[in-house]
């Protein structure tokens, strides 16, 4: 039976480091991985969803290894033809200008998908009697997405108004009329074609996740905590970030290819009709501290790649495939100090250890140079007395944020990336970062003054009973539901850094 190939991979960070420690050789190690799977198990196509590089402004080092290896991708050959399509898709940390600034002078079969405009124009890949249609769609700013959606909507639907905005300022209904646009066109293309197969590439998050098991029991995997990696922490503004999955139920893809959540896990699709299967594959390597929550260490961090097959027009298989990037195991060591310190944990003497222990004070008089001298490189430490006097900790600004007040997690990201305390005037930026996306969550100013002091006073509600304008073709309601959702720290972090320029 022919069959077309594809490998999902997301996140790739380049140029980003794991607290303070330079990962560029660990990346690099990884891409030429991906080259070789690509070669070895004749891949077809090659899917990045978004976050391709850590910064919107990154370093010539990190260009430089995105180009070596887009480079190596697109000059694989079969038969004396290009056999691989790269698809690419920008991700919130990337700037769509400058990743899509050369698109039209790529090979044919690289595709750097950047425009909104074109989310309802898949590329279309055809192999051996398969063909394959993959919506890619670059990360939704649904502040300035909406309008360009409304005006797609507007030229399908004459029947809409033409002097409103019909998609509101929120991600689910941007997402929903997206996912609209690009159901639409899939419907048309299949009465010419039913067994177009079809992906849609997303950067985003969506809600229904459920605890992954990739490639080893839940409780070594990820010690019980899949559904957030702390890179990408989450915090409930309203209903501003999380796309529920009912929104896909019925859409007519096949596979979505997600990207955003840093930890590999599958999506949960409910709903009515058709429910494609979806995957979030994860980040090219660990990022953070507290990234990888596994039990039985592993060099890697169980990053993976996704192996997707198609088959006679349906995804006939998916595989995890584990990256070799050589990247140095991440270890949780929790305990009694002599413990830590023992023979029972000589073999992590030169991982990335994150360390939480009780110790003596009679014992151990300087309990950190201790640690310090015992292991090659400590992400976090949090060290407290036994006898409850003078609790200490100590670790990065990472490891002394709440993740329940977005001002801790701003000014500790602040510190993390200038080594610096935010000053007054910087607090205040981060403030009024936070006032403007409550009112946008909101949609009401009002409701913005509780955004004071540290942090939120209490989280945001969209007014109840309000409906988008849309449906989508397969009968599934793009009304956006009431009530909280999670939302990425992340979008915190953006509206700051965009307001500090």
């Amino acid at each position: 039976m022919p069959q077309l190939k594809v490998l999902h991979t997301s996140d790739w960070h380049l140029g980003r480091s794991l607290n303070s420690l330079d990962q560029a050789d660990e990346q690099r190690t990884a891409l030429e991985w991906i080259v070789q799977v690509v070669k070895d198990e004749k891949i077809d196509v090659v899917l990045v969803s978004g976050d391709i590089y850590d910064t919107r402004n990154p370093k010539a080092q990190s260009v430089d290894m995105l180009n070596d290896v887009l480079t190596e991708l697109t000059q694989i050959t079969r038969d004396g033809k290009p056999a691989v399509d790269v698809v690419l898709i920008p991700g919130n940390h990337d700037s769509p200008v400058k990743l899509g600034f050369l698109s039209r002078l790529v090979p044919p079969n690289l595709h750097i998908r950047v425009r909104v405009e074109d989310i309802a124009k898949p590329v279309i890949v055809e192999r051996e009697g398969q063909k394959l249609a993959v919506y890619a769609f670059p990360f939704l700013a649904h502040s300035t997405a909406r309008f360009v959606l409304s005006d797609l909507l507007k030229e399908a639907d004459p029947s809409l108004p033409r002097d409103e905005v019909v998609v509101d300022d929120t991600t689910q209904d941007v997402a929903g009329a997206a996912i609209t646009l690009a159901s639409r066109d899939l419907a048309e293309r299949r009465k010419a074609d039913p067994n177009l197969a079809a992906i849609l590439m997303m950067h985003a998050t969506v809600a229904s996740r459920t605890p992954g098991t990739i490639g080893e029991k839940k409780d070594e995997y990820s010690a019980g905590e899949t559904e957030h990696a702390a890179s990408e922490t989450p915090q409930i503004t309203g209903t501003v970030e999380a796309i529920p999955s009912g929104y896909f139920a019925g859409s007519g893809f096949d596979y979505l290819a997600l990207g955003h959540i840093h930890q590999p896990q599958t999506v949960t699709i409910v709903g009515d009709g058709k429910l494609p299967q979806a995957r979030y594959c994860g980040s090219l390597l660990a990022y953070d501290a507290d990234d990888v929550r596994q039990s039985v260490p592993r060099v890697g961090n169980y990053r993976i790649v996704e192996l997707v097959t198609i088959e006679n027009g349906a995804v006939a298989a998916i595989e995890d495939r584990y990256i070799d990037s050589g990247q140095k195991r991440i270890v949780n060591l929790t305990g009694d100090l002599d413990y830590i310190l023992g023979l029972e944990t000589a073999e992590y003497r030169d991982d990335l250890v994150n360390i939480h222990a009780s110790y003596d004070p009679a014992v151990h008089k300087d309990p950190y140079a201790e640690v310090t001298a015992s292991f090659s490189h400590i992400l976090a430490s949090h060290l407290s007395r036994k006898d409850g006097v003078g609790m200490s900790a100590s670790g990065t600004a990472a490891d002394r944020r709440d993740v329940n007040d977005p001002m801790s997690v701003m000014e500790s990201f602040f510190k993390e990336i200038t080594h610096a305390e935010a000053d007054d005037i910087e607090k205040e930026v981060f403030r009024e970062a936070l006032e403007r996306a409550l009112k946008k969550a909101e949609g009401d100013d009002s409701e913005a003054s509780a955004a004071t002091g540290n942090g939120i006073s209490k989280a945001s509600r969209r007014p109840s009973g309000r409906k988008t304008a849309y449906r989508t073709d397969a009968g599934a309601s793009m009304d956006s539901p009431e009530g909280d959702s999670a939302a990425s720290s992340e979008t915190m972090r953006d509206a700051a850094a965009q307001d500090n320029e």
